[in-house]
C-alpha cells in the first residue's frame, strides 16, 4: 500500500509538473512568435501601406510529414489574430472573422490591452497581434505529453513491481524466522524445554531469538530446580515420617510401651518435619522476593554478640569454644531478626564440624563500603568438589561434612543475605570460613 500510494504520488506529480511547465513553456514560445511575426507584419506595411494582402498570408499553411505521412496540418499563423487600431480584425485564419470591428466587447479589449503585441511603423501603432487560446493542443504536442504520461505511468509500474518484489523477499526473510519461533514456541508450550533457536544474524530477530534461548534455557533450569525440589523435599520428608510412622505402628501392635520415652522419638521427627517446613517456606518466601523484611539500624557487633550467647550452652556441651571479634560502631540498615537467623545458620553448621576442643571464631568488621560477617571454624573444610554448590538447598556433598539439620540452612542464609543487598561466599583456610557482607550504615553526624 504504502509502495502504491508512492507511486501513484509520483506519477501525479510529475505528470502535473510537466504539463505545467509545458503550458509555460507554449505560452513564452507563442509570445516570440507573435513578436517575430508583428516584426514581420510592420515591414509589410511599411512596403504597402496596407494591410489588402493578409488574406493570402493567412491562408498558408503547415504540413508536418512523418515516414511520407501527413501527420499534421493548419494555417501557419492560425494562433493569431491581426486586428487594426479601431479593433476591426483585418487579419485571421478564420475568414468570417475578418472586417468584424470588436470595439464594443470589453472583454475581447481587454485581452487586447493585455495580451495583444503591437505592430509599430516609425513609433506609430498601426495594428496588434493577438495570440489565440492555447488550451487546445496540436497533435504533435498531446503526442509529446502522452509519451511524458505512458513513460511515468511504465516507470511507475517497474517501481510498483521493483517494491513488491523487494516487500515480498523482506517478508520472507521476516516470516522464516518468526516462523521458527513460532514452532519453538509451540515446542517448549509442550513441554521440551531443551529446545533452542538457531541465531543466524545479529539484528533483531537475531537478538530476540537469542532473548528466547535465554528464556528456554531460564525456564529449563527452573524446571529442573523445580523437579528437584520436589525429589529433595520428598527424600527428606520420607525419613521422620518413616520414624513417626515405625514407631506408632510398633505402639499399636504393643512391640513398644506406650510410654512418655516411647513418644520422644516421635516427638523429636514432628519437631524435625516442623523445621523442615518452615525452612521451606522462608527459603521459597526468599526466592520469590516476597519475605517481609523490617530493616532497622542494627548494631551488627552487638547482634554477633547476642547470637554467641545464645548458642554457648550447646557449643560448651559438644566441647566447642565461640569468641567473637567485632569492631565498635559497626552498623547496617538490616532486619535484626533475618540476620540472626543468617548467622544462626552459619554458627549450626560451624558447629556441626567443629571437633571436639576446637573454636569457632565470629569477626565483625568494616571492609570498605561494607561490613563483613565472617564465621570460621577449625573442622575439615569445604571440598573443592563441593565450593561452587554449597549453598544449593538439599546439596549433599562430602559425606563427612554430613550431619543433622534440615539441609536448607546455608540456602537460606543465601538468599537471606542477598535480600538485604548483601553477598556470601565461602573460602578454606585451616577449616572452612563463611563470610557475609551487607552495606555499611555511616553513623549520624552527632547534634550540634
Amino acid at each position: 500500500m504504502v509502495a502504491l500510494l508512492a507511486v501513484g504520488g509520483t506519477y501525479f506529480l510529475t505528470t502535473r509538473g510537466v504539463r505545467d511547465r509545458f503550458d509555460a513553456f507554449r505560452a513564452e514560445n507563442l509570445h516570440l512568435a507573435g513578436q517575430e511575426f508583428a516584426a514581420a507584419l510592420a515591414q509589410i506595411w511599411e512596403s504597402t501601406g496596407s494591410w489588402d494582402h493578409l488574406a493570402s498570408l493567412f491562408a498558408t499553411t503547415a504540413v508536418i510529414v512523418r515516414e511520407r505521412t501527413v501527420i499534421y496540418q493548419r494555417p501557419t499563423f492560425g494562433q493569431f489574430t491581426v486586428i487594426d487600431p479601431e479593433y476591426r480584425v483585418v487579419g485571421c485564419a478564420d475568414e468570417g472573422m475578418v472586417g468584424q470591428c470588436l470595439a464594443e466587447n470589453p472583454q475581447y479589449r481587454e485581452i487586447v490591452d493585455r495580451y495583444g503585441i503591437p505592430i509599430l511603423v516609425d513609433g506609430k501603432r498601426v495594428g496588434t497581434v493577438v495570440p489565440l487560446d492555447i488550451a487546445a493542443f496540436t497533435p504533435l504536442e498531446r503526442d509529446f505529453l502522452g509519451s511524458i504520461q505512458r513513460a511515468a505511468l511504465v516507470a511507475g509500474g517497474i517501481a510498483l513491481l521493483a517494491a513488491a518484489l523487494l516487500a515480498l523477499v523482506l517478508v520472507a526473510q521476516l516470516s522464516r524466522p518468526l516462523a521458527r519461533l513460532i514452532h519453538a514456541t509451540s515446542r517448549i508450550a509442550a513441554g521440551d524445554l531443551s529446545h533452542r533457536v538457531a541465531v543466524r544474524t545479529r539484528d533483531e530477530i537475531g537478538r530476540l531469538a537469542r532473548a528466547f534461548n535465554a528464556m528456554a534455557a531460564a525456564l529449563e533450569s527452573s524446571e529442573k530446580a523445580r523437579k528437584t525440589l520436589l525429589a529433595d523435599v520428598a527424600h527428606e520428608l520420607r525419613t521422620p515420617l518413616a520414624v513417626v510412622r515405625g514407631n506408632l505402628e510398633g505402639m499399636i501392635d504393643g512391640v513398644f510401651p506406650l510410654t512418655p520415652e516411647g513418644l520422644v522419638p516421635v516427638y523429636d521427627q514432628t519437631l524435625h518435619l516442623a523445621d523442615l517446613v518452615e525452612d521451606l517456606r522462608t527459603l521459597t518466601l526468599a526466592e520469590s522476593g516476597h519475605l517481609p523484611l523490617i530493616p532497622e539500624p542494627t548494631d551488627l557487633g552487638e547482634l554477633a554478640h547476642a547470637v554467641v550467647e545464645g548458642l554457648r550452652p550447646t557449643a560448651a556441651e559438644d566441647g566447642v569454644t565461640i569468641e567473637v571479634r567485632a569492631e565498635p560502631g559497626l552498623r547496617a540498615s538490616v532486619d535484626p531478626r533475618r540476620i540472626r537467623q543468617v548467622l544462626g545458620n552459619l554458627l549450626d553448621n560451624a558447629l556441626r564440624y567443629s571437633p571436639p576442643g576446637g573454636t569457632i571464631t565470629v569477626t565483625a568488621s568494616r571492609v570498605g563500603s561494607e561490613a563483613h560477617i565472617s564465621v570460621r571454624d577449625q573442622g575439615p573444610g569445604v571440598s573443592p568438589e563441593d565450593l561452587p554448590h554449597i549453598f544449593e538447598r538439599f546439596y549433599q556433598g562430602d559425606r563427612s561434612r554430613s550431619g543433622e539439620g534440615t539441609g536448607l540452612g546455608l540456602a537460606i542464609a543465601r538468599e537471606l543475605v542477598h535480600a538485604h543487598g548483601g553477598r556470601i561466599w565461602v573460602e578454606n583456610d585451616r577449616g572452612a570460613v563463611f563470610t557475609f557482607s551487607l552495606p555499611f550504615l555511616e553513623d549520624s553526624p552527632p547534634p550540634a
